[in-house]
């Protein structure tokens, strides 16, 4: 998922067709966070903050996706150009987030979390 954020940025910075590496990262974050609920679920019951805060950066992330995608529809490319950085800027944060917070948690309650990390979704 970080390479699609990281040709996502690059075409965002560079005003170029954003759509393709938009719709990329889109999806695999999309997958990413349905696979990533039943942890969030697990570690609520020990950090129910944490939870709280990951999953809403999920939904904040869908939610700019979306918004993105009316955006192009109705021809508003600018907004849909800053609509993509701002998805580029809270799905990378969440990736920073989760790998200093939520991951080594999993790891210490054993929750069933393995296979969760950003490398494979």
């Amino acid at each position: 998922m970080e390479q699609f954020l990281d040709d996502l940025l690059s075409s965002t910075e560079a005003n170029a067709d954003f759509l393709e590496s938009f719709r990329k990262a889109h999806s695999l974050a999309a997958e990413h966070y349905r696979v990533e609920d039943g942890l969030l679920q697990e570690i609520a019951r020990h950090e129910a903050a944490l939870a709280e805060k990951m999953t809403a950066q999920h939904a904040e992330a869908l939610e700019l996706a979306a918004a993105l995608e009316e955006a192009v529809a109705t021809g508003q490319t600018g907004d849909a150009l800053r609509l993509a950085r701002r998805f580029h800027a809270i799905a990378q944060h969440n990736i920073i987030e989760e790998e200093r917070d939520v991951f080594p948690l999993a790891e210490r309650w054993g929750a069933s979390g393995g296979g969760f990390g950003h490398g494979g979704i």
